[in-house]
This record gives C-alpha cells, sequence and structure tokens, in this order.
C-alpha cells in the first residue's frame, strides 16, 4: 500500500480547493481538476475565435457556392420520356455509363426513374432535344439500324460513308472500337439508315457521329484511319470532303483541319510507341 500523503489541489489562480490523503487517487483528481479549470479559464476566447472562424468558412463556402454553380439558361426545363424495360436497360448501360455518355455528349442533366420507366431530361431547349434524339438513337439499336432523318442534324452531326468491307473492322467485337473512339472523344456514333423510303447504297454504310464540331472530327479520323487498314487509298479519295466539313461553323468562325505529309521513316517518330 502507498502511504497516505497529504495533497492539496489548486485551481488555476492556486487557490487551495480539497485535500487528499491517497496521491496515486490525487494525481487523477488534480489533472481532471486543472483540465476543467484551464477549459473555463480559457473557453470564451476560444468559443469566439471558434465561432468567427466558423462563420467565416460559411460565408467562404456560400460565396463559392453561389459564384460556382453554372447559370441556368433562361429556356431552361424539363422533357419527360416514357420507356420500356428494355429501353431503360439499353440507355442506362453497364453502371449506368450509356446514361452518363449521352448526358456528356448533350451537355444535360438525365435521370432514369427505373421503378416508373421514365427519363427525365433537363437543361436548355437544344440539350433537351439533343439528349432526347440519342437517347432515341441508342434505343433504336435494339431492334434495328438507326433512321436518321434531315432534322437530326443540329449542329452536332457528321455523317460519315464507310466502306462496306470495312464496316464489321470499325465496328470492332460487339462495337467495342466505336465505344473506345466515343469514350475518348466524347461522342455518340451509330451505322443508321438515311431514310427509311430511299433504300440505302450497298457499297457503303453510313456512321453517324453526334457531338462537338471537335470531338466529331478527332472521331472521324479515328474512324478513317482503320478504314484506311482495310480499304487503302480511300481517305485519299474522299479528303477534300473530309478537310472542308464544318469550315468556320465553329463559335469563333475559324474552325479550320490542316494537314502534314510525312515520309516513311518519320512516321513512326510521329506516331510513337503505340501510336
Amino acid at each position: 500500500l502507498l502511504a497516505p500523503v497529504r495533497v492539496v489541489i489548486c485551481d488555476v489562480d492556486f487557490r487551495p480547493c480539497f485535500f487528499l490523503q491517497y496521491p496515486h487517487v490525487a494525481s487523477a483528481v488534480q489533472l481532471a481538476a486543472m483540465g476543467r479549470s484551464d477549459s473555463r479559464g480559457r473557453s470564451p476566447e476560444k468559443k469566439e475565435r471558434s465561432r468567427s472562424r466558423s462563420r467565416s468558412r460559411s460565408r467562404s463556402r456560400s460565396r463559392s457556392g453561389s459564384g460556382g454553380r453554372p447559370r441556368r439558361p433562361e429556356d431552361y426545363g424539363v422533357d419527360t420520356l416514357k420507356i420500356t424495360d428494355d429501353d431503360a436497360a439499353f440507355i442506362l448501360g453497364k453502371g449506368g455509363k450509356t446514361k452518363e455518355k449521352i448526358a456528356r455528349v448533350a451537355e444535360a442533366e438525365i435521370e432514369l426513374f427505373e421503378r416508373d420507366l421514365i427519363l427525365e431530361i433537363r437543361g436548355s431547349k437544344l440539350q433537351r432535344r439533343r439528349a432526347k434524339k440519342y437517347c432515341e438513337g441508342v434505343m433504336a439499336q435494339r431492334t434495328g439500324p438507326v433512321t436518321v432523318t434531315d432534322d437530326y442534324d443540329d449542329g452536332d452531326l457528321t455523317m460519315l460513308q464507310v466502306p462496306q468491307e470495312a464496316v464489321g473492322f470499325v465496328t470492332g467485337r460487339a462495337g467495342n472500337f466505336l465505344r473506345s473512339i466515343e469514350d475518348q472523344w466524347c461522342t455518340l456514333m451509330f451505322f443508321c439508315e438515311v431514310d427509311k423510303g430511299r433504300g440505302r447504297d450497298k457499297a457503303f454504310e453510313k456512321l453517324a457521329i453526334f457531338g462537338s464540331i471537335r470531338a466529331r472530327r478527332g472521331a472521324e479520323l479515328l474512324v478513317l484511319s482503320a478504314v484506311e487498314t482495310k480499304v487503302p487509298g480511300y481517305f485519299n479519295s474522299i479528303k477534300d470532303e473530309v478537310l472542308d466539313r464544318d469550315l468556320k461553323k465553329d463559335p469563333s468562325g475559324t474552325w479550320s483541319t490542316d494537314t502534314m505529309q510525312f515520309q516513311d521513316d518519320e512516321l513512326s517518330y510521329a506516331l510513337g510507341k503505340q501510336g
């Protein structure tokens, strides 16, 4: 047993508070008392500083929240589209990736209510129109080729003729090559019929590319690069049509495409490892 020792416990101003006879108990109580006294003695200043910091943080959060949020366009609205259960699976895609891709390309907000099978599209009038058009195109692929009419072009469409012998190569296994181009350039792409009534030239398939002007050009050139491996010289036959497409049709009116010719020994350096 420890020998009893008289211990005096004082407050922060060194005024005696109480006495204890056991040091092992005294030390514990002393620490607790000092902690309580210290917090009581300093809490007003700490609380005030804490309040001021909290207020400044909340003010900065509110300012950054209102300033960083993009303004909604004047014609912002909501459209709804009733779909089937099978269509919902197509729109959603694996892990919701197809829905997210459509929203990115259309620059719209898309919400799928799976229980009610309702597709909700939010954005400007043009954004909603594009998103609805893309959704209809994705759903149409489930049952057959997509039909593209003249009113499909909202300044977001490139139609590219792909030789029949290169269609399978461009599509890839289960459409993987087209999907990889879509992911790389933020586009939507599918083979389509221009008009059901006109039929189509069996020598070519029409590939619809949706997206921004720069994204469509990047996707188009990747497709043509793939076509060139199956049909050498095809790009050269349509080069002028490709380069003049969408000339100065961007908001700045400066959009154009330049070309550079490489010698065989320069090509590997220009492409780099695996392109």
